[in-house]
């Protein structure tokens, strides 16, 4: 009988012992950043919590999730190694790595630019003829098809009014009608110079219209280019020039946003930035690519345009303490699942669930 008790007293104890070392193996996990990496739900749930699953299965260990407002408030629990990881779309950069190490990066991604369309409108359309490029082009045009009129008139006309008209006035018109037809190429024949002068005057222009052409187009074509620039739908940090733009609490983007001229608003996370874009508070968002893109409804792809311009490519790593012995097996992991294309997958998944 006291065998038995014995028996079941060390049975008893071997399992509170095993119960309270999985406890004490359990690793703390903490995860912190933006949808939809990190749904901020009652469900824990999101990009990084399903790869960190699949990591956390490689690894065989136990894990117990807890969630932080900021990516900023989680590397302070990993630097007081409050944390055996933090999990998030963490960008690794030199400040962060000087308090904690990074893992293999996970995922490569960059900034985009979601900004509205912007429709010319009527005015738009008709205001490069306004200009004063366009019109001083179109007088001094105008002033050299007279000038040409009127020494086909000297040289030809007076010779042969009967073809130019009567009149200093009438013939410069019917040497102007010449001029352009022979600088349109369209070439009626109504009029033809008989004289040798003629002939080299006329020659001479022909030559001289091709060069006056060509320069004309050139001219009215970068007169559109400048006078629509300003109507243009943010696609490039080149458009940004006077705006106002959400950008993340980054210094390097906001230094960015600044060398070209803009306004650069810092926001929390991709959520706030685009509700600032929705309420006309700012011109355009510029965030990580995959947040944007999960964010960005659908019903808003008419009235705006998210653009990929290689601003700033960003790799994504978890944090660990400084000295930790996790980080090799997690970042074996990682190359695992790049190899299997399985991040990849996980996360168009992801986006194309919104």
């Amino acid at each position: 009988m006291h065998k038995y008790f014995s028996l079941l007293f060390l049975l008893f104890f071997s399992n509170t012992l095993l119960i309270a070392q999985e406890k004490q193996d359990k690793l703390k996990v903490g995860y912190a950043g933006s949808a939809p990496f990190v749904m901020h739900s009652e469900k824990e749930e999101g990009i990084v919590i399903d790869i960190w699953k699949e990591i956390a299965f490689g690894i065989n260990r136990n894990y117990n999730l807890i969630e932080y407002k900021s990516v900023a408030d989680g590397i302070k629990a990993i630097d007081n190694k409050e944390l055996d990881i933090l999990i998030g779309p963490i960008t690794i950069n030199s400040s962060r790595a000087a308090l904690v190490n990074f893992s293999q990066p996970y995922y490569n991604t960059e900034l985009a630019i979601l900004a509205p369309v912007v429709k010319t409108s009527f005015w738009g359309k008709i205001k490069p003829f306004m200009s004063t490029t366009f019109l001083y082009a179109v007088i001094g045009l105008l002033f050299i098809l007279t000038f040409v009129g009127f020494l086909f008139w000297a040289v030809e006309g007076r010779k042969y009014p009967e073809e130019y008209g009567q009149g200093v006035v009438k013939g410069t018109a019917s040497g102007v009608w010449l001029a352009v037809v022979t600088m349109t190429t369209v070439g009626y024949g109504d009029l033809a110079p008989r004289s040798a002068a003629g002939r080299f005057i006329l020659g001479a222009w022909m030559i001289t219209s091709l060069i006056l052409a060509t320069s004309f187009v050139a001219g009215i074509a970068t007169t559109f280019s400048k006078s629509t620039s300003d109507d243009k739908t943010i696609t490039g940090l080149t458009h940004l020039e006077n705006k106002k733009v959400a950008v993340p609490n980054y210094k390097k983007i906001i230094d960015k946003v600044r060398d070209v001229g803009g306004s650069p608003v810092a926001v929390g996370d991709v959520s706030e930035g685009y509700q600032m874009l929705l309420d006309k508070k700012v011109d355009a968002v510029i965030y990580d690519a995959i947040p944007l893109e999960y964010i960005f409804e659908d019903d808003k792809k008419d009235d705006f345009v998210l653009s990929k311009k290689r601003i700033e490519p960003q790799y994504y790593g978890f944090l660990f303490p400084i000295g930790s012995d996790l980080k090799r097996k997690v970042d074996l992991q990682i190359i695992n699942l790049q190899e299997n294309q399985e991040i990849t997958h996980i996360v168009e998944d992801w986006i194309s669930r919104n």
